[in-house]
Formats: C-alpha cells, sequence, structure tokens
C-alpha cells in the first residue's frame, strides 16, 4: 500500500505530504486539494508505466532518460493544455511526485515541461535502478457518476483509461461489466447488489455492436436497462465493478457517495471497506459525506483544510463533520493571512467602525480594512442554510488555523448571560457596547446637524430641515446632553441603553428634518461627518481593544 504521497509544483499544492496510514478518506470543503491528491497518484502511476516502456533502467551522467507523453494520450487528468497541470501555470521547470510504498521503495516522477501538448517524464536519479523496477502501482482514478450513454461500444483498456481520466465513467460502465464477467468477480458483484438493493444483475451481452447492461426487481420481472436506473444504483454499480474487477488496486474514489441517500452513504462505505480487504486493494476516497466522515476511524481520516493532517480522535472527527457545514472557501483562504476574525452583528457595524478609525487615525483602521476578516454573530454560510452562531465558526476555523484569536463584539442588548472576557489577544474573546448598539453613539447634536446639511444641500432648506430636527432633540433629549453629549448623563444614557437606535432613535431624528425611511445601510454615512472631538470615548476604547485582541 501506498505509505506517503508528497506534491511539488502539481495544480494547487506547492509542497505538500501526505502520510497514509493504509486505507484514508480525505474530507475537506470545495477546492481545497481532495481531486488533486488523486489526480497526483494517478498521474504518477501514468508517467512510471509509460517511462518503463523505454526498457532503460540505468542512469545517463546521472540522470534516467526522458520519455515524452502526449496530451491526448495523458489520462490521468483532463486537459486542454498542459500548463494547466503546474502550480499557479508557472509552465517551466519540473512537478514532482513522490510516492513510498509499503513494500520499500519509493520513487519520485519527475513530469517536466516541453509544450502545451506534450511534457517528459522520468524518474529522479536518487532512486536506484533496482528500486526503480520494483515501483509498481495499479491506479484506478473514479469520479463521480456521469449520465449513463444509450449506447457503449466494446473499447479496449486504453480507452476506458482516457474516459475515466476525462471524468466519463457513464461512458464505460458497461465495459467494466462486461470486463467483471468474465471473472469470478461476478458472483460478488451480484452478491452484493442483491444485498444492498434486492436488485439482480443480469450477464452483460457484448456480442453486437454495441453492449447490453441489463437488471430486475425481481426473478422473472421485466429486463431493465441499467440507464434506467437510478443514479445512487449506477453509483454502486460503478464503485462494485472497479473494486471486484480491479483486485489488488489503488482506488482513487473522487466522492463516491455522489447520488447515494444518507442511508445508503452508511452502507456503501462499510460495502468498500469490506471488498478491499477481501481484494488486497487500498482506498483512497474524497467526501463531503458527514456520514461517511462518522463512519470512519478517525485514524483513517485526513483533514485538508490548511494542510493534510490526520485526525486523532473522535472528537476532532466530529468537529470535522461539523466544520464542512459551517465554513465556506473563502473562510480558509482568510483565515492564512489575517491575525484574527471579528465577529459583529452585521457589516455596517464593520462599516462605521471603519469611518471612525479613519477620522481618528486609529491604527484599527488598516486592521479593519486590509488585514482582519469577519464575520456576522449569527449568519447563514450558503443561502438556505441555518444560521451559525460565533462560536461555532470559530471553533471549526480552529481546525484550520489552531491558535487564531477571535472577538466578539456585541451589541449591549445581546444576551446578559453572556459575560465579556478579558482581552489578552488568545481564544474567543467577548466585549459589549454599553449601550443599545453601536448606531447609539452617532447620536450628536453637530454631527447629525452637520450630516442633515451634506444630504439637504446648503441653503434656506437646510435651515429649515436643522431647525426642526433641534426641536425634535429638544424634545427628546435633555439640555445638558444637548450641550454636551459626551459627557455622562445618567438618563440619556440609560434611554439609549434600552431603545435600539436603528429603528427607534435615529430614523425619527432623520425624519424631523425631512430624511424619511433613511436607510440603515447608509448610517456609515453619519459616522463619516464626525469630527474626531465628536467620537464617543468607548469608540475609542473599542478599537484599542480590538487592536489588544489580535496583538497588533
Amino acid at each position: 500500500m501506498i505509505e506517503r504521497v508528497t506534491i511539488r509544483r502539481f495544480k494547487r499544492f506547492q509542497d505538500v505530504t501526505f502520510n497514509l496510514p493504509g486505507h484514508i478518506v480525505l474530507a475537506g470543503p470545495n477546492n481545497c486539494g481532495k481531486t488533486t491528491m488523486l489526480q497526483a497518484i494517478a498521474a504518477w502511476d501514468l508517467a512510471l508505466t509509460r517511462w518503463k516502456q523505454l526498457h532503460d533502467y540505468q542512469r545517463h551522467r546521472g540522470f534516467y532518460t526522458k520519455a515524452p507523453i502526449a496530451r491526448q494520450a495523458f489520462t490521468a487528468v483532463p486537459l486542454r493544455a498542459f500548463d494547466l497541470l503546474w502550480n499557479n501555470r508557472t509552465y517551466s521547470g519540473s512537478i514532482e511526485i513522490e510516492i513510498r510504498h509499503s513494500k520499500g521503495w519509493w520513487v519520485t516522477m519527475e513530469l517536466m515541461a516541453d509544450s502545451t501538448e506534450q511534457v517528459y517524464v522520468r524518474p529522479k536519479p536518487d532512486a536506484d535502478p533496482e528500486m526503480v523496477r520494483q515501483a509498481e502501482l495499479k491506479t484506478v482514478f473514479v469520479p463521480p457518476m456521469t449520465g449513463l450513454s444509450t449506447a457503449e461500444p466494446v473499447y479496449q483498456r486504453p480507452k476506458v483509461d482516457q474516459l475515466l481520466g476525462q471524468g466519463k465513467p457513464g461512458d464505460v460502465i458497461r465495459n467494466l461489466l462486461a470486463e467483471a464477467h468474465q471473472s469470478s468477480a461476478w458472483t460478488k458483484i451480484e452478491d452484493s447488489i442483491r444485498r444492498l438493493f434486492n436488485y439482480e444483475i443480469l450477464p452483460p451481452d457484448s456480442s453486437g455492436a454495441d453492449i447490453i447492461a441489463e437488471y430486475r426487481f425481481q426473478t422473472n420481472g421485466p429486463r431493465l436497462d441499467i440507464a434506467n436506473a437510478g443514479s445512487g444504483f449506477q453509483q454502486v454499480l460503478m464503485l462494485l465493478t472497479f473494486l471486484h474487477a480491479r483486485p489488488g488496486s489503488t482506488l482513487l474514489l473522487d466522492e463516491p457517495d455522489a447520488h447515494l441517500h444518507v442511508i445508503l452513504q452508511d452502507a456503501i462505505y462499510g460495502e468498500l471497506r469490506s471488498v478491499a480487504a477481501k481484494t488486497s486493494s487500498q482506498l483512497i476516497i474524497s467526501t463531503h459525506s458527514e456520514v461517511i466522515i462518522n463512519s470512519v476511524d478517525p485514524r483513517e481520516l485526513c483533514m485538508l483544510l490548511n494542510h493534510p493532517r490526520l485526525l486523532d480522535s473522535v472528537v476532532e472527527r466530529t468537529r470535522l463533520a461539523d466544520s464542512l457545514g459551517i465554513l465556506t472557501h473563502t473562510d480558509i483562504m482568510l483565515a492564512q493571512d489575517a491575525p484574527g476574525i471579528l465577529y459583529v452583528e452585521g457589516y455596517t457595524d464593520i462599516n462605521i467602525l471603519i469611518e471612525w478609525a479613519k477620522i481618528l487615525g486609529h491604527p484599527a483602521y488598516q486592521t479593519l480594512t486590509t488585514r482582519l476578516f469577519w464575520r456576522p454573530s449569527v449568519w447563514e454560510p450558503r443561502p438556505g442554510a441555518h444560521g451559525v452562531k460565533a462560536e461555532d465558526h470559530y471553533q471549526a476555523i480552529q481546525l484550520v488555523l489552531s491558535g487564531l484569536p477571535g472577538l466578539m463584539l456585541l451589541d449591549g442588548d445581546d444576551n446578559p448571560r453572556v459575560p465579556e472576557t478579558p482581552i489578552t489577544g488568545q481564544g474567543l474573546q467577548r466585549l459589549r457596547w454599553r449601550r443599545y448598539e453601536i448606531e447609539s453613539y452617532l447620536i450628536h447634536p453637530a454631527t447629525l446637524e452637520r450630516f442633515v446639511e451634506k444630504e439637504v444641500g446648503a441653503g434656506a432648506q437646510s435651515v429649515e430641515a436643522k431647525k426642526d430636527m433641534k426641536a425634535y432633540l429638544g424634545e427628546t433629549f435633555t439640555s445638558a446632553f444637548l450641550q454636551d453629549p459626551l459627557r455622562p448623563n445618567p438618563l440619556v444614557d440609560a434611554y439609549l441603553q434600552q431603545r435600539k437606535a436603528r429603528t427607534e432613535v435615529l430614523p425619527p431624528i432623520l425624519a424631523a428634518a425631512g430624511l424619511h425611511a433613511f436607510p440603515y445601510t447608509r448610517f456609515n454615512e453619519i459616522a463619516s461627518v464626525m469630527l474626531p472631538e465628536e467620537i464617543h470615548p468607548e469608540v475609542i476604547e473599542k478599537l484599542d481593544a480590538i487592536q489588544r485582541a489580535f496583538s497588533l
């Protein structure tokens, strides 16, 4: 079995190593490299097989002879040009894929850039000739099931491999069944299909121009073409056929749970594991399925978020399964370079904080605009999904980057049983606004007058609008507050702690000035006209705390 795979400059991987304890399940979100790892193993096998056709195992001037591979013959990965194989499409130098096997051999294959239609391959010279002779790996890359064609001619093995490399298993499933029917594997496939579906798979007929492959629900029932079966049945049939027809192989299964009901997802992994043991095959599986993740021994589960890591416990396995429903690929990318993650009520809070930091010349301005990434305290990772709490999101992000600090900036009306924490720069820290919410700190008479003039325009209309607004402010707030808005005022402070400024305080103030139904999504424009001396001291406290929370 493969024990270790090292991949350099291949597609999304610059330099990464996977340790394999035997069978392994690769779990992670979309575009994290699961399929790329499978393709790298398939590419290694193809490159070594093609190179061995030279029958020249000796080094010449310290290097092995190069063998060419045309793009059309490169069945490991579907490509329109070879530069797509290179990391960041930097088409120069060589890709290196090293495989270490339980039989004691290890060989690094080089894929060397030539043209968009051809590459050269050879083993690196650090493997001695005898080791290269011993190196042998039968790999089968199995992509998710595609729709079956209505007719399928008999193909030779190279054509079958080519179509699989192009991601078209639905074009070759009848050929696989015909291959399996010629061996003892057929009765085992029949037994598995009967046990999982209670169907009877019938012997394929490859005597004509096209292969006929049929099944039936019960003995003596009508014969039905497998193209008319459900996608779940087709997926399982394809997987079992590969396992039984290609014993002793390394099976690279890309999302074998695709198209399967959750009950069948659990059943098929157990079936694959059982058959692999009987056929001396190794399973390397890419999946998103929480069902499969939860059914795998944690020691055979590789988390692929920031970098490959084998899990240590059932607790980590549970956290990984949960994280796949929480984290997005954007989360994973942002976590790599961010000093921490900030949780706020929503994007309007961020916009207001940015305006204040900019006016004050506070270092948090750069943090909020270029360095930090943030999420709402409760948010939907995708449309229609359940809301994710900040605490759950933070625990999930720790799988990507353990030790990344977090800060929750809570509204004053949030659950009072959730306490503030010391700002230490570690773990998930919590701060709370003393007023109801961030918009409560926009209520400054001089600021509001300046904003109204900006919106209404200079002149008599502006004078009248400001006069009406000042009259409303005089009826709502104490004269002491209007004269010195930043001085502690128990009466006004209690009012702003209990009233939602976004909907109950600011809208009537603006309406009095003729700005009816002014959207709260633009309240950051009020913050943008404040002067430094008009910004509440608590705002500065919070900006300072953001810097300390992320050790900046």
